[in-house]
């Protein structure tokens, strides 16, 4: 467990399942469930409008919660719905989230992973591992460089779901056990969005379905994980792809 992606240690024998939960690893999921093929990953609002003008990509993004200006979308689940976006490669520049995604880049495998995709996430995670014998670790996102309470929690829901689905084989650190009380306190994703900052900033702007759309549990099976080479780029896990060949190894 890493309550910040400078957390973790050793990344080249690491399984990484990072949390943006609100609301960068949600929107991801809900992208490819609305039948994005891929998305790129910008490290800043300025190469994020160059990608998708280079490529004619769709941009999508936030800055402080909201789209900066000429984004064709924000980072909002909500906002997705209905969209049919089967043939839409798209850019995608978030605060906090495609930046954690970028930083654990050399990873043996990296995976995307919130409450709406926990139980297939943890599954794919934890083959990922025993193939190819890396440390499982779940790294959250953070806000602003700092511990965020949304990511803490969904990350302790996720370790516990590990924990359920190894028989309490697996052994735990402090950070995760940490996590796993944090989650247990709550019991309950929207309390625990309510009393995060993250989660707070979403209600003020005016976003309040989407604590609804990232507190539901385990309803789909998209799980997106980062594909080697460059640019970052994301792409939907089917159990085959390569592991230790990401940007960054």
């Amino acid at each position: 467990m890493a309550f910040l992606p400078s957390e973790v240690a050793n990344l080249a024998n690491s399984v990484c399942i990072v949390v943006d939960v609100l609301r960068a690893s949600s929107t991801i999921v809900t992208l490819f469930e609305r039948g994005c093929p891929r998305v790129l990953l910008a490290g800043s609002v300025s190469e994020g409008r160059r990608l998708a003008k280079e490529g004619g990509l769709l941009l999508a993004g936030e800055r402080n919660g909201l789209p900066p200006v000429g984004f064709d979308l924000g980072n909002s689940p909500a906002e997705l719905k209905g969209l049919d976006l089967a043939t839409q490669v798209v850019v995608l520049t978030t605060s906090n989230g495609t930046a954690a995604l970028r930083k654990v880049a050399g990873a043996r495998a990296v995976l995307v992973g919130c409450f709406t995709n926990a139980e297939a996430c943890c599954r794919a995670a934890l083959e990922l591992a025993h193939r190819t014998g890396a440390d499982l670790i779940v790294v959250c996102a953070g806000r602003r460089g700092r511990f965020a309470l949304d990511d803490a929690s969904c990350a302790g829901f996720l370790a516990e779901t590990i924990a359920g689905m190894e028989d309490g084989a697996c052994v735990l650190t402090d950070a995760a056990r940490g996590a796993c009380r944090l989650w247990q306190g709550y019991g309950d994703a929207i309390l625990a969005f309510q009393d995060s900052a993250s989660g707070q900033r979403v209600l003020e702007i005016g976003y309040a379905e989407d604590l609804a759309l990232c507190a539901r549990t385990s309803v789909s099976a998209i799980v997106p994980t980062l594909a080697p080479g460059r640019p970052f780029r994301l792409v939907q896990w089917n159990g085959d792809q390569a592991t230790g060949d990401h940007p960054g190894n």
